[in-house]
């Protein structure tokens, strides 16, 4: 399991507009990722794949996934870090979520699980 947290930290890239206030910020990021993508490997894969838990695409990297908050980053900022808040999602179910409900996924927590039936 370290080879492939390690793998997963030296491989993880981040955005030019990404909203870091500081460094400490940004490591906290990048711990509650790695440990979304954990459960993630765990839970739904098994110890063998990470998965999508829309479409349940399986693939051995997370280079195609992106960690979803299912309660908004800025409307509940004591929830941001929980591991609990977030699924897993393929890039392309990550853009057609925000394609289908816009803004109004910042408001209603709920739509995320809307989504995944």
């Amino acid at each position: 399991m370290k080879q492939v947290l390690f793998i997963f930290i030296y491989t993880m890239r981040y955005k030019k507009r990404n909203r870091w206030k500081s460094g400490k910020e940004k490591l906290k990021y990048r711990v509650w990722r790695i440990n979304v993508f954990a459960l993630n490997f765990r839970k739904l894969g098994l110890s063998r794949w990470y998965v999508c838990e829309k479409c349940n695409v399986k693939r051995k990297t997370t280079r195609i996934y992106h960690a979803h908050h299912i309660k908004s980053w800025h409307k509940f900022p004591e929830e941001r870090y929980d591991k609990l808040n977030a699924v897993v999602l393929c890039k392309i179910c990550h853009n057609k979520f925000h394609k289908k409900y816009g803004y109004k996924a910042i408001t209603d927590p709920e739509l995320i699980y809307e989504y995944l039936k």
